[in-house]
């Protein structure tokens, strides 16, 4: 039996890697192929092919038009109807305030890796839970009782667009030898892709005093 149960775990071991990401690369195909479907299927030769050629196709239209708009941002007159595009929306009630968050938000993670100084390491949202952080500045605050105080972005995992923006105290604050791409890796795997020294980090935590 032991001997089985080997077989088994190593079996799992070698399968499930292999299988997410076959169903990781299947749900983003499906899902965005999905996109140009209702436009596709409505020209004659399109619509005799099999649905899942069409979604295929679907998902090449999709990264053609990614790229194609990177391209354009990436040029003069791009940059110039894109940012009229960004000066209007930001004046459209409501709108403008989940634009603006999420457009310095993503430019912050994908574009401007440097807008996060450091992976960090600190007890939020209470008392004797740790999670991992990013530097989001060098600046620090002064609080009421004299401790200076940095911010700190914790993202949710898998998705580490959204999060919550915290104001701790420096010396509460441990820092690690993560590097962002290493830190984000730890974030978007939900804790399964981790740093070796990772565990060296958490036991130097500083941890706040007991009442």
């Amino acid at each position: 039996m032991g001997q089985l149960r080997k077989y088994f775990l190593s079996g799992i071991a070698t399968i499930l890697p292999i299988g997410l990401t076959i169903f990781i690369f299947w749900f983003l195909i499906s899902r965005l192929g999905n996109i140009f479907q209702p436009l596709l299927v409505r020209h004659i030769w399109l619509s005799r092919l099999p649905t899942w050629l069409t979604t295929v196709v679907g998902f090449i239209l999709v990264i053609i038009v990614i790229l194609a708009v990177g391209a354009l941002a990436s040029g003069i007159l791009g940059r110039w109807f894109l940012g009229w595009i960004d000066r209007l929306v930001r004046r459209v009630p409501l709108v403008k305030g989940v634009y603006s968050s999420a457009r310095q938000l993503t430019e912050a993670i994908f574009i401007k890796r440097s807008a996060l100084r450091k992976t960090v390491i600190a007890e939020y949202p209470r008392r004797g839970i740790l999670a991992v952080g990013f530097l989001t500045s060098d600046e620090r605050l002064e609080l009421k009782d004299g401790r200076r105080a940095m911010f700190v972005f914790f993202p949710t995992a898998p998705n580490p667009t959204s999060g919550w923006l915290a104001l701790i105290p420096e010396q509460d604050i441990t820092e690690t030898g993560m590097s962002i791409e290493q830190g984000l890796k730890l974030v978007v795997s939900g804790g399964v892709v981790k740093p070796e020294d990772f565990d060296n980090w958490v036991r130097g935590c500083r941890m706040l005093p007991e009442d």
